[in-house]
């Protein structure tokens, strides 16, 4: 809560209970925020974006501007054809989405209830978590094991509601094979729980691992896209889910009216069209991630293993915490992600990987606050 703030008094008895106890979820990417400390504004490794930003997009913007006295076509019936061509489903299985973030808000609204239980690996997304728990859920947490395999017993599966899973997985940069997502999908139906899979960054790691074709023929199952990370438009909150006909009729009914602006729309239409630019990203994240992953351990840090765009990095050996290096980093003019916000301890930050100019520059800073083999 904000500065002067207080959780007492009589009208916050009267609220839902789990709103007036929520907590915020922090995330990166708060640039504007450090340019607004810096007066200028920083590079951020903070954020997990294609590293090769967005393909042109001024042209469809400009077009579109030319409509803003228009509401959105609140079926979105072009982005979601978009959508379903570039996935392989059907129309009828799209979900639009304000970002990410409004599907997994989507997907709580709609699967839970107050005293219902959320399965949730960790660490992961915050997300999963701050939305299960503003719905009434309890949350049982999951650890992750070798690989970022995930053990769940069946008792446990028959007594959840919902099951989140990010795959890959973030912070940890772990991605499990197609096969077994399609296990804990089985297994979900069979236990009839709600089953979330994330693939928010798939399009820069490996998609033929999705499980998205496979959502349209389910019952329990719903995959999420974002074209924020894989199209590196953060600024305009665009992403989609995929289920079977009558869960995405539910969360389509669901989902506020006109949640996706109009130039939203049309940009994610044209984005779509330019599969080769998620090649090209891909070629560079592996050159550069196996690069960055060198530079890193030269400095005596631990990089953990990473199949995507950003590295989990122990940061213990050089006798400074992940706040105080986070600090430092900022003092350089660069962001990196402490990753006790995700629940770890003090001992690790995430970093993106960037191309090799950048890339560059976050190793040259982390030699000057002091990380050096």
């Amino acid at each position: 809560m904000q500065k002067g703030c207080t959780r007492s008094g009589p009208m916050i008895e009267r609220i839902r209970r789990s709103f007036a106890e929520s907590e915020e979820c922090h995330h990166g990417g708060r640039v504007r925020e450090a340019a607004d400390c810096l007066g200028s504004e920083p590079l951020d490794f903070s954020a997990n974006i294609n590293p090769l930003g967005s393909p042109p997009l001024k042209d469809v913007i400009s077009g579109e501007m030319e409509k803003l006295g228009q509401y959105p076509d609140n079926r979105y019936t072009e982005f979601r054809e978009a959508a379903a061509a570039f996935v392989g489903v059907d129309v009828c299985n799209i979900v639009p989405g304000n970002g990410s973030s409004e599907i997994i808000r989507l997907f709580a609204e709609t699967a839970l209830e107050e005293g219902d239980l959320a399965i949730i690996p960790f660490p992961t997304f915050g997300e999963y978590e701050n939305q299960s728990r503003l719905f009434g859920a309890a949350i049982h947490r999951t650890n992750l094991v070798t690989d970022g395999q995930v053990e769940i017993d069946n008792s446990v599966l028959l007594d959840a509601k919902a099951f989140f899973l990010c795959n890959p997985n973030n912070p940890t940069g772990s991605l499990l094979p197609k096969s077994k997502i399609i296990d804990l999908a089985k297994r979900c139906e069979h236990s009839e729980t709600f089953f979330l899979v994330d693939e928010a960054f798939i399009e820069l790691s490996d998609p033929e691992q999705s499980v998205v074709c496979l959502a349209p023929e389910m019952e329990y199952l719903v995959v999420m896209r974002s074209l924020t990370k894989s199209f590196g438009v953060p600024g305009l909150r665009l992403g989609f889910g995929v289920s079977n006909n009558l869960l995405t009729e539910v969360m389509n009914r669901a989902r506020l009216p006109w949640s996706i602006s109009s130039i939203a729309s049309a940009a994610g239409v044209e984005l779509f069209k330019h599969t080769d630019h998620l090649e090209k990203a891909r070629v560079l994240i592996r050159t550069e991630l196996a690069w960055l992953m060198g530079q890193l351990e030269s400095l005596g840090l631990r990089p953990m293993e990473s199949m995507v765009n950003f590295i989990l990095v122990d940061v213990k050996p050089s006798g400074l915490s992940s706040g105080e290096l986070a600090r430092r980093m900022m003092a350089e003019g660069i962001l990196i992600r402490d990753c006790q916000s995700f629940g770890l301890d003090a001992g690790y930050i995430r970093v993106a990987v960037r191309n090799r100019d950048e890339n560059e520059r976050l190793v040259a800073a982390l030699q000057r606050v002091g990380c050096a083999g």
